[in-house]
């Protein structure tokens, strides 16, 4: 498994117009339509990554690969379904997992650990370590993406209470990255 992280700006002018010209139907309806730039520029920057990097890893030209979302909403590789990724976006970054098999990946801004959010997503094992770190707020925001990407490698969305998933069990295999600007954390089934 691997995973990349980068700014939206680390694209040029030039790049974004070939993610462009890429889009299939259904993805370009959606970037003309979406209402802000932001919102454009996650749709066109986060399938033309994907794109860029399983065409490297795995030695396929981009015109053979077709991407779709599954009835729950979870994105695959439709032309090879043996390529498992997933896609997370926060303010200007975008960040991407790729494996061989069901893989999540989440990337965020740091969250504040507001009490009532808290106690509203948290397990209570969550909760203690939470309180007990010198940081609350990197550790609720480590929380939360480990939550998000272990959903997503499960392909399900938010189907449970998220007081039910215990990030803190030895069991979960979480990747973890923490720096200034972000908390990313990626889970493989």
């Amino acid at each position: 498994m691997k995973y990349y992280i980068e700014k939206f700006d680390s694209f040029s002018e030039q790049k974004r117009e070939e993610f462009l010209s890429h889009l299939d139907k259904e993805k370009k309806r959606e970037f003309l339509s979406a209402s802000n730039e932001n919102r454009k520029l996650s749709i066109l920057i986060s399938q033309g990554f994907a794109e860029d990097k399983i065409s490297e890893e795995y030695n396929i030209p981009k015109e053979d690969i077709i991407f779709s979302v599954s009835d729950r909403g979870k994105p695959y590789c439709k032309s090879h379904p043996y390529i498992y990724f997933s896609l997370s976006h926060s303010s200007n970054l975008v960040a991407l997992a790729i494996s061989d098999k069901e893989v999540g990946i989440d990337i965020e801004k740091l969250r504040p650990a507001k009490d009532n959010l808290v106690n509203r997503v948290c397990s209570q094992n969550e909760i203690d370590a939470i309180s007990h770190s010198e940081n609350p707020h990197i550790k609720f925001t480590e929380i939360w993406t480990k939550k998000e990407a272990y959903l997503k490698a499960l392909g399900t969305g938010i189907d449970r209470e998220l007081t039910s998933i215990d990030t803190t069990n030895e069991n979960f295999k979480f990747i973890t990255e923490i720096d200034d600007e972000f908390i990313v954390s990626v889970f493989s089934l």
